[in-house]
């Protein structure tokens, strides 16, 4: 019996050595935190993957935007709005109204009407913030003890996964408006085990994260946390504007025998998060409103105690360890089979499969189990056990190439050939890479002439009546992607200029795309700067995804006409001398988007409008001037570019161009020029 025994231990010491081994280390780097950010990553996968929820019919989401705000005409709003919206809501006879606003300080006029509107409406539930810095609730709320708590939980990646049921003996405003509801229903909490603060609300059951389960420490969990286990974004509950409601437009019955809750969505006032929603694999990333997040809380205690609802659950620590064990453990065993059967790989493939399917159903039914651990056990078993196997082997071949050491000239000889001929293969190959480079340069210099053959000829610039231009392209060493146009029709001057990311061929081919796009546009006749900037980046967008490249581009598009200069797009900043010598900067970041980053980007587009005066001057350019580097790498700088056109504003455009490119290379010396260097001097004649 111990013979045997001590063979089959022998045989299989490589696994009983392997697998726990693995397991122990990844159980410990576990426990210290460096896996948390995967599990969290398919954690927000998996809430995106399961099936869509219901709409909850029983809340209602009184948003306040951004056109909510301008028609208020101020923020925070006065105590008079907020007493009139109240009213407005309360009229429609809610079980709860959840004010996600804060009203710690006065805001007058009609201060002391919303104290008595807060006295008359005891459903109207006020939030505090109870941690970190708090804020203190509306004082008349606080002594009617109408008040909840509205912190978030933010795991180590800025995402809510948590919620607060309750922080310092605060309730949540999440939970206070549930129970609320369910309180009319008959429905109350009720003690199921003191001891570990599990509570029964109807048919759930409440069971707080103690840091003895999933990816959390005990630190990280005070007060009473659970698992948000969200029923979606806003577009989960019915939801109207506040402007709406203000004016009384309420579809009927919107509001009645409901929760209504009363918060930010506009981006200005700050109260966007990060969400499982926020990175999903197909669509474009977003920010959950704050209030949205509360309506979930709200949402998930409603129907699981009215509907059995799954409240999910993380798995406890000691099990996650198993299940890394057990993986590791089959794993292993499967990759010491590798020689002998190369199924093997498809049974560790399978088993991967496994993992993430169980995971996957295991969510859908409420429990949080690891996906990424087990998994990286599962291949650090396997890869490990193959290579355990492969070094055993390894060393039996060894005594068995002693017995070819009398034919080793021979293969000496054989691999000499090899070598030789593998020496005749590079110098070929090192022939065909000259003569790649040759081909290469002569299509760079192609670039460059293509590039100054489309730009504005010195005669189109002095037709041009009532403005002094010009400009300056100099491509650089590797060609870069510096665009710039000026264009006259029908009384008006269209202007252009950008750069593309990088150096090359890629760069200068977008370059001229996008000047392409752009004159096609002005024989159109097309004005509108949205609606140019739209198609200009969707015709980059897809012409780049075409080319499988990564490059994008700024564009600025200005439009010149009866001394009215407008400006869209985003480039870098535009400068302005007036005739009395002052100097002005037109930031042209919230003006557009990258062109080609993103195929829609209509919405970032904007126009700024200038009034050039006789004598103004304009100065327009691209980073490969002020981040010109000298060679001790010092940066030419907006800064000096300034001082330089500020001291010439008054010579022509032509003298001021001449004498800023100088000023560049006296800068530059000696060192390589590694930017496209363009420059636009527009001076407004005078009369």
């Amino acid at each position: 019996m111990w013979p045997n025994l001590r063979q089959q231990i022998q045989q299989w010491r490589g696994v009983l050595i392997i697998a726990p081994s693995i397991a122990g280390l990844i159980i410990a780097g576990s426990a210290a935190g460096i896996f948390h950010l995967l599990e969290w990553v398919i954690f927000d996968q998996f809430v995106n993957l399961r099936p869509t929820e219901p709409i909850d019919e029983r809340i209602v989401i009184v948003t306040i935007g951004e056109s909510d705000i301008k028609h208020v005409k101020k923020w925070p709003m006065s105590d008079q709005i907020m007493a009139q919206l109240l009213l407005n809501i309360h009229a429609q006879q809610p079980r709860a109204i959840g004010i996600d606003v804060y009203r710690d300080l006065p805001v007058e006029p009609g201060h002391q009407e919303l104290v008595e509107v807060f006295k008359s409406i005891p459903e109207a539930i006020g939030v505090q913030k109870v941690a970190g810095e708090p804020i203190a609730p509306a004082p008349t709320l606080a002594e009617l003890e109408q008040v909840a708590a509205n912190d978030m939980v933010l795991d180590q990646d800025g995402k809510i996964r948590r919620g607060l049921v309750t922080v310092n003996n605060q309730q949540g405003l999440g939970t206070k408006l549930a129970l609320m509801y369910l309180k009319e229903k008959g429905i109350e909490l009720e003690i199921i085990n003191a001891d570990k603060n599990i509570y029964g609300l109807g048919e759930a059951v409440f069971t707080p994260l103690t840091g003895k389960e999933g990816e959390y420490s005990k630190k990280q969990t005070g007060g009473y946390q659970i698992l948000l286990n969200y029923r979606g974004e806003i577009d989960r509950f019915p939801s109207i504007s506040m402007t709406d409601v203000l004016e009384n437009r309420i579809p009927p019955e919107l509001m009645r025998n409901r929760i209504v809750f009363i918060g930010a969505t506009a981006p200005s006032l700050n109260d966007l998060f990060q969400t499982p929603y926020t990175n999903k694999l197909f669509t474009a990333s977003q920010l959950t409103p704050g209030v949205v997040i509360h309506a979930n809380l709200t949402s998930q205690i409603l129907s699981a105690a009215l509907e059995g609802r799954p409240m999910l659950r993380a798995s406890s620590k000691s099990l996650n360890w198993l299940w890394i064990v057990f993986w590791s453990s089959c794993s292993a065993t499967f990759g010491a089979m590798w020689l002998r059967s190369r199924w093997s790989v498809v049974a560790i493939f399978l088993a991967g499969i496994i993992i993430i399917v169980i995971s996957y159903l295991a969510f859908l039914i409420g429990w949080w189990i690891p996906v990424f651990t087990p998994l990286l056990a599962l291949t650090s078993a396997a890869i490990t056990s193959i290579g355990y196997v492969l070094w055993t082997n390894l060393k039996l071949s060894y005594y068995q190439l002693e017995e070819y050491a009398q034919t080793l000239e021979q293969k000496v000889e054989a691999r000499t050939a090899q070598l030789a001929q593998a020496n005749k293969e590079i110098t070929a190959l090192n022939e065909k890479l000259k003569a790649e480079n040759l081909r290469m340069s002569a299509e760079l210099e192609i670039t460059k002439q293509l590039q100054q053959m489309i730009l504005p000829k010195e005669s189109e610039l002095k037709s041009i009546e009532e403005l002094d231009i010009a400009g300056f392209m100099e491509p650089a060493d590797e060609v870069g992607g510096d665009y710039y146009d000026v264009l006259q029709q029908n009384g008006r001057v269209n202007i252009g200029i950008g750069d593309v990311t990088g150096h090359g061929l890629a760069s200068g081919v977008l370059m001229i795309m996008a000047q392409t796009a752009v004159r096609t546009l002005q024989e159109m006749n097309e004005t509108d700067p949205v609606k140019c900037l739209d198609v200009i980046n969707r015709t980059i967008y897809h012409n780049v995804e075409r080319m499988k490249s990564d490059k994008n581009m700024t564009l600025a598009l200005l439009e010149y006409s009866d001394g009215d200069l407008r400006l869209s797009g985003q480039h870098e900043e535009m400068i302005i001398v007036r005739v009395d010598g002052s100097i002005e900067l037109i930031d042209t970041i919230d003006l557009g988007f990258p062109i080609g980053l993103d195929e829609e980007i209509a919405d970032f587009i904007a126009q700024e409008k200038v009034k050039l005066n006789p004598g103004d001057m304009v100065a327009l350019y691209t980073d490969g001037i002020t981040e010109a580097e000298d060679i001790r790498g010092v940066q030419y700088g907006l800064e000096r570019l300034c001082e330089v056109v500020k001291h010439n504003a008054q010579q022509s455009a032509e003298e001021i161009r001449k004498i800023v490119i100088e000023d560049v290379r006296r800068h530059i010396g000696e060192q390589k020029v590694f930017d496209d260097i363009t420059l636009l001097i527009l001076k407004r004649q005078l009369v």
